[in-house]
């Protein structure tokens, strides 16, 4: 396993298709390219901005749900590439300090880990399978490209973004929801 980190969600060239783009924390820095929808890039941003809300998003509410039974999500793991989609792992200590596992799609697992802080690895064999070269991607946003203390977003600013996110979410339709296959 590698540790990664959330180096910024953005869309493919030439697509309106969100991507949620990963990088080894240390060594070659490969990234890992995953596609997601669309309301889970807004997930992802709100916790990215640690955005506060009058009421709780659905990964948050999963987070307060497993810490008021008095667990606590300590690591994701991305464990496999099937067929093009990447499986994930949440691994959970309980109140009793016993260990659990409990399966979840990506998109979801990282989102969690950036709600939680906790850390996100990457299976070996994942990334010897799925992984962009460093130099193959963009610029993107992230803990290597941090802003100066005066680029930083003031609070107005994530407040703008909020209400953006929520005017996107107001116009949503179902089938904004609906997987390409049904």
């Amino acid at each position: 396993m590698a540790e990664v980190e959330v180096a910024g969600v953005g869309q493919e060239q030439g697509s309106e298709d969100p991507i949620l783009l990963l990088r080894e924390r240390v060594g070659s820095r490969r990234y890992l390219a995953i596609w997601i929808g669309a309301p889970e890039a807004t997930a992802l941003a709100a916790a990215e901005v640690a955005a506060t809300l009058p009421r709780p998003l659905t990964h948050r509410l999963l987070l307060d749900a497993v810490e008021a039974f008095g667990a606590q999500l300590e690591r994701v793991r991305l464990t496999a590439l099937v067929a093009g989609q990447f499986h994930a792992e949440l691994d959970l200590t309980t109140a009793d300090g016993s260990a659990r596992t409990v399966s979840a799609r990506a998109s979801d697992a990282v989102t969690l880990a950036v709600h939680q802080g906790c850390p996100i690895d990457a299976a070996e064999d994942v990334l010897a399978e799925a992984a962009l070269p460093a130099g193959a991607v963009a610029t993107v946003g992230g803990p290597e490209d941090a802003p100066d203390e005066a680029a930083v977003p003031a609070e107005a600013d994530v407040e703008t973004e909020v209400e953006r996110l929520r005017r996107e979410l107001a116009e949503a339709t179902p089938d904004d929801f609906r997987a390409e296959d049904e």
